[in-house]
């Protein structure tokens, strides 16, 4: 198995492990969260501007079709993706 070094406190955290031991840092893996949320904005203007250009379906099978071959190719993209996430608490 690979191990990650945790870039805030330079532990090594296995991987799969969802919470780096030395400084509780979140681990995530795949592909960001606001990719897909940019992902469903693109498809969904793509396949509204087509629906009204040709008054049918259109809209929805290509909103549809985008939004399936955007996410398999997130995923391939970003398969090998880690980001450590920590909040960092100043007072």
């Amino acid at each position: 198995m690979n191990n990650h070094v945790c870039p805030h406190c330079r532990t090594e955290v296995p991987s799969g492990a969802t919470v780096c031991t030395g400084c509780q840092a979140e681990v995530e893996y795949g592909p960001p969260k606001e990719a897909f949320m940019a992902l469903l904005v693109i498809a969904a203007m793509l396949g509204g501007w087509l629906g009204s250009a040709t008054n049918s379906v259109v809209g929805w099978i290509v909103f549809a079709a985008v939004l399936v071959a955007g996410s398999v190719a997130c995923f391939k993209v970003c398969a090998n993706r880690v980001s450590f996430k920590r909040m960092y608490k100043t007072r």
